[in-house]
């Protein structure tokens, strides 16, 4: 091909052009070098993939004995040999590259022996069984073949699979396979549960939450710094695994999306816990994934682990009056404290209107909880009038139970009257007939006059006298 000089004429320097835009174009056509057609063609017989055709090898005769590998308890999560090429660490982009793995059809009883089912839902049953060939107890998540497909399987796999080399996250062995009503993968066991099995009604330690919280903030900002967002975050998604909560671990990526990707709606999920802009979101619209939803449910998760309750049943102005009351203070049109926030210190309510603020841009950071850890998050708060009883007055305690005898009385009189309403649904009479009172009550007492002794109160009397 020819060069332009200067003593070129214009008409054959207008040639030589058109000439190498059309021969760049080729070559970004060609097969093999960089153009958008990948072909992995190992001979003549092995099929094309795309783009748009994914393509899975056929499940043979042979993919059914494959020997599933599980390491064994002692050995450590981040040696464990990968299906996966390892990313490196400075690329974090590679995680978000959902490679087509080959499922190999099999049984349960093929290599594992169930021992019990840990928990059934809507999508997916957890079980717990022993390895034969290795003998490990491990963790089965079978998700229900109907109700899901093979690619977003897939992707929880992936996803869980390679964020388990960090600490607070729920590891993921390299076993998948599929049955012929399940997709199933293996994780390791949490020996005490999870999170909603261990909070009681009213809550957990200020200790205990601090222990928790701290340690799901690292997870889930070592999430956000690979541009991943949870989406799903509650106590079910939370699992235990020493006593003390000096270990738990964040699981469930059924939903964890790429940052800014449009998505719908997490099904099947508490509502107490969805942030507000996701809330007002119609059935069937679409919007930007964003790690400050993941912020709002932290939020909420710190509450609920303190108080044993959401703070809300729905993020809703009209609806929600306890929400509407926690808004008017966090966008400071009253100075009034809600009543189920009253306890909590000032440096913990101001680290709940960052949370769960309205506005996603306002809120702040899952991992900004860590300032709060060396202040006091629950305050001892007792009444300066005489119907207050302390009834924990012991100064080691986070929080002083006190009981107003005056709201006690209230109450009682509440459930009495719900008592009664109750009991005249099922036709049962609870009024009391004060005639009827009074005549067992004259009746006793001409029962006492009947019995008297007069030698035994004239003896009583002389006692008295001397």
């Amino acid at each position: 091909m020819g060069t332009i000089d200067s003593d070129t004429p214009i008409a054959e320097r207008k040639s030589i052009k058109q000439k190498r835009s059309f021969s760049f174009r080729l070559r970004r056509s060609r097969p093999g070098d960089g153009g958008s057609t990948h072909s992995r063609n190992s001979n003549n017989n092995s099929s094309t993939c795309t783009n748009n055709n994914r393509c899975n090898s056929p499940l043979t005769a042979t993919s059914t004995s494959m020997k599933l590998e599980v390491p064994n308890s002692a050995a450590s999560v981040s040696r464990r040999s990968s299906i996966y090429k390892k990313p490196d660490k400075d690329d974090s982009g590679l995680i978000h590259i959902v490679r087509d793995i080959d499922l190999p059809l099999m049984t349960f009883n093929d290599q594992y022996n169930v021992e019990k089912v840990l928990a059934e839902g809507c999508f997916a049953k957890i079980m717990l069984a022993l390895h034969r060939p290795t003998q490990t107890q491990v963790v089965l998540k079978a998700v229900h073949a109907e109700l899901t497909t093979t690619q977003e399987f897939q992707r929880e796999f992936h996803f869980n699979y390679e964020l388990s080399h960090h600490r607070n996250i729920l590891s993921a062995y390299n076993v998948a396979f599929q049955t012929k009503d399940y997709y199933v993968f293996a994780m390791e066991h949490a020996p005490y549960g999870d999170l909603a099995s261990n909070v009681g009604p009213n809550g957990l330690h200020e200790n205990a939450c601090k222990l928790i919280t701290e340690q799901l903030s690292s997870a889930l900002g070592f999430m956000h710094s690979k541009n991943l967002v949870h989406r799903d975050l509650k106590l079910e998604n939370v699992l235990v695994f020493t006593p003390d909560f000096s270990r738990v671990k964040l699981c469930d990526f059924g939903a964890t999306t790429r940052k800014g990707l449009l998505v719908h709606k997490v099904k099947h999920t508490w509502t107490s816990f969805v942030p507000p802009e996701v809330l007002e979101i119609v059935k069937n619209e679409r919007f930007h994934c964003l790690p400050s939803s993941d912020s709002w449910q932290f939020g909420i998760l710190m509450f609920h682990i303190l108080t044993g309750s959401p703070p809300w049943n729905a993020a809703d102005w009209v609806k929600d009056t306890q929400y509407a009351g926690f808004m008017k203070y966090e966008q400071r049109k009253t100075t009034k404290i809600p009543d189920n926030f009253r306890k909590f210190s000032t440096r913990l309510m101001r680290c709940f209107r960052k949370y769960l603020s309205y506005d996603p841009e306002d809120r702040c950071k899952v991992t900004e909880v860590a300032k709060y850890m060396k202040d006091r998050w629950v305050e001892c708060r007792i009444t300066a009038s005489k119907s207050a009883t302390l009834i924990s007055p012991n100064p080691d305690q986070d929080s002083c139970i006190y009981l107003n005898q005056k709201d006690c009385r209230h109450s009682a009189d509440e459930n009495k009257t719900r008592l009664r309403r109750m009991m005249s649904s099922y036709g049962l009479e609870s009024a009391l007939d004060q005639n009827a009172i009074r005549k067992r009550v004259l009746e006793w007492l001409a029962t006492c006059d009947a019995n008297f002794d007069t030698e035994i109160e004239s003896l009583a009397v002389v006692d008295v006298t001397n």
